[in-house]
């Protein structure tokens, strides 16, 4: 203890302790002013991004048709041919249609000339 500095005696400035509380009651209404803006930031940022993102924010792409919307989920193996089938009024003209565009194209590759 003896290799210890001596440590002068601290003596607090005249009239400091009568304005000490009123100073510290004045910082901590301050921070609570800066809390709140920050907070009230904080929410305008979070409401003008939800007003954006759901309200301001169009689509610009263009609404796929129903022939192509069907098209992708029989594509994506989401629908089969018998939902397809299930799903019309007449099933049968459907399957006529696809027999008549079948036998065109294979009429245009084997043309009857050269059957013989």
């Amino acid at each position: 203890m003896e290799k210890l500095p001596k440590i002068k005696e601290f003596n607090a400035p005249d009239g400091y302790f009568d304005g000490l509380q009123d100073s510290i009651l004045q910082r901590a209404r301050k921070k609570n002013q800066q809390v709140y803006w920050k907070y009230a930031a904080a929410a305008v940022l979070v409401l003008s991004l939800g007003i954006w993102q759901y309200g301001g924010n169009k689509s610009t792409t263009s609404p796929v048709s129903i022939d192509d919307q069907a098209m992708l989920y029989i594509e994506s193996n989401q629908w089969t041919a018998e939902d397809v089938l299930s799903l019309s009024d007449d099933p049968n003209a459907i399957l006529d249609q696809i027999l008549e565009e079948e036998l065109s194209q294979i009429n245009s590759e084997w043309p009857e000339d050269d059957w013989f």
